[in-house]
């Protein structure tokens, strides 16, 4: 046992002598080598070795790189150019690393390499930086004209059910290794040409795959997310939420950046500054400050895909979640150029008129102009008709189409409605007694743009008007706002907000009749023998929907409204103007 001891101390001792002696030997025959690179190095097939740093940079510098590599298709060799994807040659690197090859430090390594290098010498490649996404475009369209095109896996709703295609694999470019030959031809500057190989896509889905798809993406048909944003929602529907499945479990995560893009386009602003002049008691100019606002684009892809699973899992038809942005203030508040109390946004209303005759719009444009700037302060009732006063030509409206005694008729000042309709839902979001309100006689289309119908405020001077009260403890400011590119009529109240939270329920309708023939109208500002439709069949209907106000528990409001309108039918224009 002790002999065994002794016999592997003295070959361990051995060895460290014979090591010490190969490390003391490299180390002599490297000293006319020092700060240089060792010999039998070569970069890209220049040699290096012998050299200093500064002295190899000049020599590879002289390197010529192919300025273009032949990729060979069996249809014949297409050239791709090298300058479209190298973004930098780093000769400073690539010498760096020739020098540390055999100078890193650490002993025994750079003995070892040392000793390689004097059997065989080595060629390293150029250090090159290229824009892989740029080959991989070039490549990809390649692939499209030599290879086959594969046919990713879809789904659509057809009738309430979910079809699903299952896709074609493609054959293609095999990307990776002709990205690999392609840069190992420019590292090392030689110019040869790459045999391209193909591949088979693994895109088509197989039958159980499609099932299992199919069966995943038919529990969101019907269903739908909401976002809120202040006083807007932002609705993502069924063939959207569809698009965010992958059809092999999980999520498209490029189609739900692809919609939060959209989303932030029309949700993103800078901070804005408020302005707020007044003139002989009415607000010539406002503008309501504003924050800043980002959507949170990482937060947001989680609370979708959260959200849709949920939606994927449970009987639930919808889910609603606030959309999360990133504020900033901005320099000068609302509330620092007022002393009336006017500083938050108390409710939004919006209505569509797309479809509108020009003299239609020229009178909601009008109209809607004599409510900018209008106060009602606190305690007082706003009545519609004492702002909008006389509605004639004389006053500058023009004849459009209005509904008088149950009839569609042309008559000066024809689109009114449809500002007192948007006042109506601002008052009803801003949670304010609602003191007189009266439905039109049928459903007009106009009002139905993106709304349940019993959402309308019909008015007509002097006699029928649309009133609520301002029972906030301060003063309100009515802005309204057109779009007439967008055919979009918004009003805005603002004022000072006392905790109120305003609801209403979804308009249902209790009961409905089938419309009675087509109406035809004259009119003299059309061609003789030209026709065009103005509204469309409408049934008459009994609509209800609920409004309660909430503030700290305590109900301030709990109303009904309730609209009947008879049935109509189509109206169209018939022309008479002689031409």
């Amino acid at each position: 046992m002790v002999k065994n001891k002794k016999t592997f101390t003295n070959r361990r001792k051995l060895l460290n002598i014979i090591v010490m002696t190969l490390v003391s030997f490299v180390g002599l025959i490297t000293i006319p080598f020092l700060n240089k690179i060792y010999p039998n190095i070569y970069i890209a097939g220049s040699y290096v070795g012998d050299k200093n740093k500064d002295q190899a940079i000049s020599e590879i510098k002289n390197i010529k790189i192919p300025e273009e590599i032949n990729l060979n298709f069996k249809s014949g060799a297409k050239k791709l150019s090298t300058r479209d994807f190298i973004t930098n040659v780093n000769y400073e690197k690539s010498v760096e690393r020739a020098y540390n090859l055999t100078n890193s430090g650490n002993l025994f390594l750079d003995t070892y390499n040392k000793l390689k290098l004097i059997y065989k010498p080595i060629n390293l490649g150029l250090l090159i930086d290229f824009d892989d996404k740029k080959i991989d475009e070039a490549l990809l369209i390649l692939s499209s004209k030599e290879g086959q095109k594969p046919v990713q896996p879809s789904a659509k709703i057809v009738n309430n059910s979910v079809e699903v295609n299952s896709g074609q694999n493609g054959i293609v470019i095999d990307v990776n290794k002709v990205t690999s030959d392609f840069k190992e031809n420019i590292y090392y500057a030689k110019d040869e040409g790459i045999e391209i190989d193909f591949v088979e896509t693994n895109d088509a889905l197989s039958n159980e795959e499609s099932e299992k798809f199919r069966q995943t993406a038919q529990k969101v048909v019907g269903k739908k997310l909401e976002l809120k944003n202040d006083f807007d929602i932002i609705t993502i529907d069924q063939n959207t939420l569809l698009s965010f499945l992958s059809p092999r479990e999980g999520f498209n995560r490029e189609s739900i950046e692809k919609e939060i893009a959209n989303i932030a386009r029309k949700v993103n602003r800078n901070p804005q500054d408020s302005v707020f002049i007044i003139e002989n008691g009415v607000v010539r100019e406002f503008t309501p400050s504003k924050n800043g606002i980002t959507v949170n684009e990482d937060k947001l892809v989680e609370e979708i895909e959260k959200y849709t699973k949920k939606l994927s899992d449970e009987e639930a038809k919808s889910y609603t979640f606030d959309l999360p942005i990133i504020t900033s203030a901005p320099k000068i508040k609302t509330e620092d150029v007022n002393n009336l109390g006017i500083n938050t946004l108390l409710g939004k209303g919006v209505s569509y008129y797309k479809g509108s005759i020009s003299n239609r719009i020229y009178n909601i444009n009008l109209a809607q102009s004599k409510f900018k700037g209008i106060l009602v302060p606190a305690g007082e009732t706003f009545s519609f008709n004492s702002v909008l006063g006389d509605v004639s030509s004389y006053t500058g409206y023009k004849a459009a189409y209005v509904i008088k005694d149950g009839r569609t008729v042309l008559g000066d000042g024809g689109g009114v409605c449809q500002v007192s309709t948007t006042l109506f839902r601002a008052a009803l979001s801003a949670g304010l007694p609602i003191i007189e309100r009266r439905p039109h006689s049928y459903r007009v289309g106009y009002y139905e743009q993106g709304f349940a119908p019993g959402l309308d405020a019909t008015v007509f001077y002097p006699t029928t008007d649309f009133k609520f009260k301002n029972d906030t403890p301060a003063y309100i400011l009515i802005q309204p706002t057109i779009d007439t590119a967008n055919y979009t009529l918004t009003f805005e109240i603002y004022g000072t907000s006392d905790g109120r939270v305003a609801t209403t329920t979804k308009p249902v309708i209790t009961s409905s009749t089938a419309p009675p023939p087509d109406l035809y109208v004259d009119d003299p500002t059309l061609p003789a023998g030209t026709t065009r439709q103005i509204e469309h069949k409408a049934y008459g209907a009994r609509v209800v929907f609920d409004y309660k106000v909430v503030r700290n528990g305590e109900e301030l409001i709990n109303q009904k409204f309730v609209s009947n309108y008879r049935p109509w039918g189509a109206v169209y224009l018939r022309g008479t103007a002689n031409q």
